[in-house]
């Protein structure tokens, strides 16, 4: 067996025993590491054959298992250089090592998965093993394939073998289906072909085997060796049992072309079926697994034979209880009724006897009384089948209109109806003296169980329509009337499912809201948490119906309020309280004075804190906005203001003092976002009526009349606390929010400040400002809004030299990118909306304003690079609105610094931009070209500039590329997909002429991109 003129082993036979039973003994830990990377070196050299064979001759069973283990790591390593007489040397060695010591053991089974590997090698012409091994066994000695027609057929050998040698023929014949199934992909389709002329030993060996097996199990109690024998019969069925269920599945997917030696398979499945009534360990996993994973493989016959056992009183004594035998029966009954499913007989032939029984057990199924999560596992794979049953009642009935249903789909219809029936029972939580004791995976296991039934309610929704909807309303309407407070929430959940989907359904919702559903959880102390946390929830997601439905207005949103008590609902009632507020504002002024006095009682809330007061003062500002009068809305904020006033100073002395900054900080936070929040909601509604002709536009209750205090009072409370916290980043933030809140209103109002207060606040900030980017994206925001201001041009040029002393400070736009890109497009914003305000600036100004667009063009910072190439873009476009003042203007910009820009672009092309920002400068780039008749002038000057460009210029190669680059930009300006084509294919040039250069020609900031 050895490898030829093989050289002597490294250590002597003694020395590696000793190895081995040292990697094995508990007492030298310390030396196992060393220990195994000898061994390893040992394995993997050529004498590895020889030391796996002799450590097999060991009767050490640890020493054993190691010979077996390395000759499974020669064979798949080194057995394509052994010769064909090696090769059979080899088998017979292993052979002989199974055959001679077959007891069940870690070495035996290694030894059987060694000859399985070894099968499937291409060196391996060994066809009929299993006859091979039958008959080696029978006789203690290695027999080949060459020999076996000199001896009795298998039928003969097999019954006569001891039972250790049959676990030992069923472990290997396991294996052998296991490590064949590894080679479905791969071309050689020998080893399946040998694999198949076994098919016949392996039905005899599983005959035999199950045979004995089952004869063992039916000894008599008074046998006198009735113990011993239920132990041989249980070993023998699990062992057949997992190596027909290996060679099943290698049937699946290696049969397809020898449909018929599945026979050879399926005469065995009557005995594997026995071992359900004798209890046998994994015979209900067995048919489970085939039922899940091939059960074409039952044919009719079988599936009638199981369901007879399963309704057999061995079945009917396993569902009584529930237990682990029940979870393993339920599968088979769920395998069972999917394969039905899947044919679509168990729903398209109602009238079937049969199929009513299989429904009316996994009906059944759903009914124990254990909960889900803990003691009830069936449910769990219960409701795998009833998803699979009503998805594909769904599908099927998307065919037919209603008018059109086939005959069966009443009865399909009922079912689903029945199974989500009882899966709305299965949910509803058990009292708090059974969840006190769950585990985090039991409470997972529950709540995961209740997702996938919200899903397949919204499956069966479809099918079942009102029916539904009215079956969760009545369930909920009985729970409410009968204090049964975890039906109810259970209801309440399975309504929520339907939520998006209801539509035209007012009046049967309304049986359940005219009832006193929200008062009787608001005022009951006894109702557990959850069910208060599923009554937010439903607030949330039936909005829309009570922005229909206002008239329930009253008892709901005083049951919202009263929710913000608990932290685990106070979030969710504060969104859904400021979102009813804002859509049913004008139907709840009346209520306004009962809210301010709730708003007071939230107050002494431990939730009471920013989020949650932020949203409550929304939904109360909502309201006040809605009031009839601008006298009637100012009661109502000065009444608003109050709080945010309490807050704000509250901040100002606990941090003036010194007492609690971090507190002061909190409250500081707290009223700006309220106050922002507040200036959101006072804005106009969608629905509100503009005067175009600007008659009631003009009001100046806001700006100089009663209302002037409350813009004076916004402004001190941004102007205060942003002095007393100017590092602060998320009081910047809400600061520029509260002005943001009236920048895009058309009528006057307390938020729509004098355009001058913005400007007034932007202007103080400098680069040392948190969130000087949302400062400056307040600026843009002002741009817009106010650009048919009268004041626009003075404030205008206030911010145009604000921005340009950020850009002075920044000095380059690698320092700051984020704030370049910020300043850049702030100027972007005056050319989209009023360039022509750039013609009353100094040139200074206009210079260092327009110089640094052109040097975030050259550097390597992507975001500057990128925003600036936009501007540039919207410049250039401007010289196309012809005769307008902003046309006139940019021209002016083009003129002046067009040869700069058309540099600093080209600069970018020949390799200095990135790949991802190519396009970006390529686009102004062509807008030059298209609108400016110096364009070509600029690029070729640009490109002699080049200094890449320079250092080969006088190869004629290079000169041609620029010219014909040159070229194709000017006849492909007017196609965008060419010209784009032509920059790349230049850039790409340029990158790999900077190849050819020593690395500093690569600008570092995009070295390692291309």
């Amino acid at each position: 067996m050895a490898a030829p003129q093989a050289p002597e082993v490294p250590l002597a036979l003694p020395d590696i025993e000793e190895l081995v039973k040292t990697l094995y003994d508990p007492g030298h830990a310390r030396k196992i590491p060393e220990t195994e990377a000898t061994l390893r070196v040992l394995q993997r050299s050529p004498q590895g054959w020889e030391i796996g064979d002799a450590l097999l001759n060991s009767t050490d069973e640890n020493v054993r298992f190691f010979g077996a283990l390395t000759l499974t790591i020669k064979v798949n390593a080194d057995s394509t250089s052994l010769s064909d007489e090696e090769s059979t040397q080899l088998l017979s060695k292993l052979i002989y090592h199974l055959v001679t010591r077959p007891s069940s053991s870690v070495a035996t089974r290694k030894l059987c998965s060694t000859l399985a590997q070894y099968f499937t090698k291409p060196i391996s012409s060994w066809t009929e093993c299993i006859r091979s091994l039958v008959l080696s066994f029978a006789l203690q000695q290695p027999i080949l394939d060459d020999a076996l027609e000199h001896h009795p057929s298998t039928w003969d050998v097999i019954p006569q073998l001891p039972d250790e040698h049959l676990l030992t023929l069923l472990e290997f014949a396991m294996n052998l289906a296991d490590e064949t199934k590894k080679l479905s992909n791969n071309p050689d389709r020998r080893p399946h072909e040998r694999m198949i002329a076994n098919v016949e030993s392996v039905e005899v060996l599983l005959q035999v085997s199950f045979g004995h097996g089952i004869k063992c199990l039916s000894t008599p109690p008074n046998e006198p060796n009735h113990e011993r024998l239920l132990q041989v019969g249980e070993k023998l069925c699990v062992a057949s049992l997992k190596c027909f269920l290996g060679w099943i599945f290698y049937a699946q997917s290696e049969f397809k072309a020898v449909p018929e030696k599945l026979r050879y398979l399926r005469s065995i499945t009557e005995l594997a079926f026995s071992c359900l009534e004798f209890h046998v360990d994994d015979a209900m996993e067995f048919v489970a697994d085939v039922l899940e994973g091939y059960p074409k493989f039952f044919d009719e016959k079988d599936m009638h034979m199981l369901w007879a056992i399963i309704t057999s009183q061995w079945g009917l004594d396993i569902l009584k209880d529930l237990d682990a035998e029940t979870v393993s029966l339920a599968r088979i009954i769920v395998g069972y009724g999917t394969e039905l499913v899947e044919t679509k007989k168990l729903y398209q032939e109602p009238e079937n006897a049969h199929y009513q029984q299989v429904l009316s057990f996994l009906h059944e199924l759903l009914k124990y009384p254990e909960p889900v999560g803990v003691e009830d596992e069936v449910a769990l794979l219960a409701l795998d089948f009833w998803s699979t049953y009503i998805c594909a009642i769904a599908e099927d009935s998307f065919q037919y209109s209603e008018r059109e249903y086939p005959p069966w789909f009443p009865s399909a219809r009922s079912n689903a109806f029945q199974a989500i029936a009882e899966l709305l029972r299965k949910i509803i939580y058990p009292g708090a003296e059974v969840t006190k004791d769950w585990d985090s995976d039991s409470r997972k296991t529950f709540k995961v169980f209740r997702m996938d039934v919200r899903d397949i309610t919204m499956e069966a929704f479809e099918l079942l329509r009102n029916d539904l909807t009215e079956q969760f309303i009545d369930f909920s309407v009985h729970a409410l009337e009968a204090k049964q407070w975890y039906e109810l929430e259970a209801g309440l959940f399975c309504l929520i499912s339907l939520a998006d989907a209801l539509t035209a359904v007012d009046d049967k919702l309304s049986r359940l809201f005219e009832r006193p559903l929200f008062s009787t959880i608001s005022e009951n102390t006894d109702i557990p948490a959850v069910a208060r946390r599923t009554a937010v929830d439903l607030v949330a997601a039936f909005n829309h119906f009570f922005m229909r439905n206002p008239q329930f207005l009253p008892q709901v949103l005083p049951f919202l309020l009263g929710a913000l008590a608990q932290p685990s609902l106070a979030q969710g009632a504060a969104k859904s309280f400021a979102s009813l507020c804002s859509e049913c504002r004008k139907t709840l002024t009346s209520e306004l004075p009962s809210f301010f006095q709730m708003y007071d009682q939230f107050l002494t809330y431990t939730t009471a804190e920013e989020t949650t007061k932020s949203k409550v003062l929304e939904g109360i500002a909502a309201i006040v906005q809605a009031e009839a009068s601008e006298e009637k809305q100012l009661a109502g904020l000065q009444h608003l203001l109050q709080y945010i006033a309490h807050d704000a100073m509250q901040a100002l002395n606990l941090t003036k003092d010194g007492n609690d900054p971090e507190q002061g900080l909190v409250l500081a936070l707290t009223a700006l976002k309220c106050l922002s929040c507040v200036g959101r909601a006072l804005q106009a509604s969608d629905e509100s009526v503009v005067d175009l002709d600007g008659s009631d536009n003009g009001s100046i209750f806001w700006t100089q009349g009663p209302g002037k205090g409350i813009q004076t009072q916004i402004l001190n409370f941004i102007t205060y606390l942003t002095q007393v916290f100017p590092a602060n980043d998320e009081i910047i933030e809400s600061a520029c929010n509260v002005l943001r809140a009236g920048f895009k209103e058309l009528v006057p109002g307390p938020f729509v400040l004098p355009p001058a207060a913005a400007v007034d606040y932007i202007t103080r900030t400098n680069l040392q400002t948190p969130r000087l980017t949302y400062v400056l994206e307040t600026a843009c925001c002002w741009v817009s809004c106010h650009k048919g201001s009268s004041e626009f041009e003075a404030q205008a040029q206030r911010l145009l030299h604000y921005d340009l002393g950020i850009m002075q400070a920044l000095q380059h736009p690698r320092n700051e990118p984020e704030v370049s890109v910020g300043c850049i497009e702030l100027i972007q914003s005056f050319i989209k909306h009023h360039a022509s305000i750039l013609k009353s600036e100094h040139p200074d100004v206009l210079k260092g304003t327009f110089d640094f667009s052109i040097e975030c063009i050259k550097s390597p910072e992507v975001l500057p690079k990128r925003a600036a190439a936009a501007l540039w873009r919207d410049i250039i476009e401007k010289i196309t609105s012809t005769g307008t003042p902003d046309q006139a203007m940019c021209q002016e910009i083009v003129d002046h610094f067009g040869q700069v820009v058309t540099a600093a672009l080209i600069a970018n092309i020949c390799g200095e931009v990135d790949a991802s920002s190519l396009e970006h400068v390529a686009i102004p780039l062509r807008k030059l070209i298209q609108n400016d008749r110096h364009s070509k002038a600029y690029v070729s000057s640009a490109l002699a500039e080049q200094p890449l460009l320079q250092r080969v210029q006088g190869e004629q190669a290079v000169q041609d590329m620029v010219q014909k680059f040159t070229e194709s930009l000017m006849r492909n300006a007017k196609n965008s997909t060419a010209f784009k084509e032509a920059v790349k294919m230049f850039w790409q040039s340029c990158k790999q002429l900077q190849m050819q250069f020593v690395p500093q020609t690569v600008h570092p900031g995009h070295r390692f991109n291309y």
